[in-house]
């Protein structure tokens, strides 16, 4: 939720030039116009920092907070994804410096001698359609309640208009101007879309041939140097408790009234009215409208339309509204016409359209007691970090209250658990424990159990996942090795498991040696298993493949054109060898480019900016930031979140 406040209005500066003027649209402004002119002493114990010759006020911060909490909530995030644990302090830094950083290009922009002047900010402020009267008129009246709302004086208010104008001037469209090489897409694109043909044998240990039975010698010397194969499991009872998030999440109560508001908020995602995909042509003409109309439906792709029609204005909508289209009657005949029919030429406000509606999804109700479970598991999922938070230290103190872990609260989100294992984490009875949490919960679980000595004191481990459990280890049945007589079965297989290796190994060395020579496929010519070799694979990087081991594929793209490999990977050796290489259709090149120079554009038109933004704090000095009204701040805003945003 914050990456995505960030990458709009906090990662780019077109986002925030954007923001600010949104922010002067909704308070307005009204009323006479003082001056620009004003003093700028020395720090008070109220402001936050100073950039140049400009103060950063507490009001300055809190404008900006507020921006980002109406772009979440106009963005759909709920508040209960708001109360997060660092929400509040995220959005707090972020504002602040924005806030430094805007003051910082404004400091420069004067010291070159880019000053708007008043008429400039008069002329900005009452071409504002939010401040028109009915008759279309500026209105001082409606400027002024605003105003007023907002809490804003009038050098507030010239302040922010002269500071948007200003980084209209130093930030705006930078981002847009560079270009991504070409060089660069198609490296990044042929890097992914190039695929290796690849020759793959598989020669699994347990098919190598092994002749004859072993001696009673041969028994005993691989009994004597492998003791460790013939040991039994060491077997301990322990206790445990663990506090997991998905535990602590499943504690929480969430009541019904806050998911019916929740539901309430959410009337727009949960009772979906019909939705179209839709391409869309415009014309200046109709006879141009009346061409383009017969060329689509006779087969004509949208792209070759395109290209027939170079005057024509493209445009494409996904699962649109009928309210989302700017002309009613563009709409209108959009939700009237059938999926895959081209419609028109309709005769709208800004000229003639043609239509191709692509997809219809037919309209959706969710009920409230079917999306009841789900609300619940979100609401949970977003509050769980705060409440692992606040259980942890009572966790903790009833940990090390309790020597039998028998004094947990039960409403803490803990769950206890007990039994028998060895260091595999299997039964006596040879099944797998049921350890609770995911694979690396388990595992810590499991090497907490075998390092923790009888007996010891139960103390609390913390996970990644910003859980924790505790354990006792109560009892302890030592391992030990079988005697020759009671493993001797076992000891057979193992024998034989491992001359059946030593005999793949050899055959496969000799084959490898042979392939690095002549080829793979030559020398499968004289072979019995001719299914063994696989031809002509293919391994690409945009279609990664997971029914081989990785192993094999980095082989695939690290080994040279017909150079052969030997890997040894799980229970088998591989021969890998590299054919040749095959180019991606066309098609998976073009979109694969449009979608690399898209990225590459945006990570350019918020980067290039940022730098420049960082540029100015260079040459403008900043003093050090007053840490506890930034504190002040942030809990402030903490508090208001724990209730709703405003």
């Amino acid at each position: 939720m914050i990456t995505a406040l960030r990458h709009f209005v906090v990662d780019t500066w077109i986002g925030r030039v954007i923001a600010l003027v949104l922010f002067l649209a909704f308070v307005g402004l009204g009323g006479s116009f003082v001056g620009l002119s004003g003093g700028f002493g020395g720090l008070t114990p109220q402001d936050v920092t100073q950039v140049g010759p400009y103060k950063v006020t507490v009001d300055d911060v809190e404008r900006e907070i507020q921006k980002r909490l109406n772009y979440l909530q106009q963005s759909g995030v709920s508040p209960e994804a708001l109360r997060g644990p660092g929400v509040a302090e995220d959005l707090t830094q972020e504002s602040l410096r924005d806030v430094v950083v805007a003051k910082a290009a404004q400091a420069v922009g004067e010291k070159s001698g880019i000053n708007p002047s008043d008429a400039l900010v008069r002329q900005t402020v009452f071409s504002m359609p939010e401040f028109a009267d009915a008759q279309g008129q500026f209105s001082a009246q409606k400027m002024d309640q605003l105003l007023t709302q907002s809490g804003m004086s009038h050098q507030d208010l010239v302040n922010q208009v002269q500071q948007t104008l200003m980084m209209r001037t130093m930030m705006f469209g930078f981002g847009q101007a560079p270009q991504v090489p070409s060089a660069e897409i198609e490296q990044i694109v042929q890097f992914y879309t190039r695929a290796r043909k690849v020759d793959i044998a598989r020669f699994p240990f347990s098919e190598g041939q092994v002749s004859g039975n072993p001696t009673e010698q041969q028994l005993h010397r691989f009994y004597d140097n492998h003791p460790w194969m013939f040991r039994t499991a060491e077997f301990r009872h322990v206790k445990i408790v663990t506090l997991l998030p998905d535990s602590v999440a499943a504690s929480i109560e969430v009541p019904d009234d806050v998911l019916q508001k929740l539901y309430k908020e959410r009337g727009r995602d949960y009772n979906l009215p019909e939705l179209r995909t839709v391409q869309v042509l415009g014309f200046a003409d109709m006879k141009s409208a009346e061409d383009a109309a017969q060329a689509w439906r006779s087969g004509a792709r949208w792209e070759d339309v395109q290209k027939q029609f170079p005057s024509a204005i493209p445009a494409s909508l996904s699962d649109a509204r009928q309210g989302d289209f700017p002309d009613p009657a563009l709409g209108k005949a959009v939700f009237s016409a059938s999926a895959q029919s081209i419609v028109g030429p309709v005769k709208t406000a800004a000229g003639w359209s043609v239509i191709h509606v692509v997809t219809v999804t037919p309209a959706h109700v969710v009920t409230f007691e079917q999306a009841r479970d789900g609300m619940r598991s979100e609401i949970r999922h977003a509050e769980t970090a705060t409440r692992l938070g606040q259980v942890m230290k009572p966790f903790e103190e009833a940990v090390a209250g309790s020597t039998e872990l028998d004094k947990i609260p039960t409403n803490l989100g803990a769950v206890p658990g007990a039994g028998t294992l060895d260091e595999r984490g299997m039964t006596p009875e040879g099944e797998a424990a049921p350890l609770p949490g995911d694979e690396a919960t388990r595992k810590a679980i499991l090497h907490q159990i075998f390092l923790q000595k009888k007996g010891e004191l139960p103390h609390v481990v913390s996970l990644p996942n910003g859980g924790a459990f505790a354990v006792l280890v109560d009892q302890v049945k030592p391992g030990h090795v079988k005697a020759f007589n009671d493993a001797r079965a076992d000891v057979v297989t193992a024998w034989q498991d491992e001359q059946k290796k030593h005999a793949q190994d050899t055959r496969v060395t000799s084959l490898y040696q042979d392939a690095k020579k002549n080829g793979l496929r030559a020398i499968f010519k004289a072979q019995q298993e001719k299914t063994v070799l696989q031809k002509d694979e293919i391994f690409s990087r945009l279609h990664p493949r997971n029914d081989v081991p990785e192993l094999i594929t980095r082989a695939a793209f690290d080994q040279k054109i017909g150079q052969t490999v030997m890997l040894e990977v799980g229970d088998a050796y591989w021969l890998v060898q590299v054919t040749g290489e095959q180019e991606a259709e066309p098609s998976e090149e073009n979109m694969l480019r449009q979608k690399v120079g898209q990225q590459l554009q945006q990570e350019y038109a918020g980067d290039l900016p940022e730098a420049l933004g960082m540029a100015y704090l260079h040459q403008v000095p900043v003093h050090r930031q007053n840490y506890d009204i930034i504190h002040q701040i942030t809990t402030q805003l903490q508090q208001r979140m724990s209730g709703n945003v405003r």
